[in-house]
């Protein structure tokens, strides 16, 4: 029983009472409780906001991240059909069939440039649109 004595006096804090009797030793009592009750009813909920937070801007991102892969792989598809297509020959041909005068004033107005520009434009809305769904 003497060393539990011995042993609680030794670690003991006096300075708590040193302050103004025992007002301070409740005041440091307080403290520590007021400290217990603040990181329990302030600081873990204000964490576990600060979590939800994070964890939707994270999400939000992987999302984005995972539409713009998307785009990429579709692009790709798009660009290998097109390649499959082999649209400028198609074009080429047809030119071909034309007749001289209609073949430059065509070719003048770049009209089977453009004509290209909105095949491969459907061809690649097609894609990114069946990848979509």
């Amino acid at each position: 029983m003497r060393l539990v004595i011995f042993v609680s006096l030794m670690f003991l804090s006096f300075g708590a009472l040193a302050d103004t009797g025992t007002d301070g030793f409740f005041s440091y009592v307080t403290e520590f409780f007021y400290d217990i009750y603040t990181f329990i009813f302030v600081v873990i909920p204000t964490k576990i906001g600060d979590f939800f937070v994070w964890l939707s801007a994270y999400l939000l991102y992987m999302k984005f991240y995972f539409m713009y892969e998307s785009m990429i792989f579709a692009h790709e598809v798009a660009l290998t059909f097109l390649g499959l297509l082999d649209l400028t020959s198609v074009i080429n041909t047809a030119i071909s069939a034309l007749p001289a005068d209609l073949r430059q004033a065509a070719h003048d107005m770049r009209f089977f440039d453009a004509f290209t520009l909105v095949v491969e434009a459907l061809i690649t809305r097609m894609v990114f649109t069946m990848g979509n769904s």
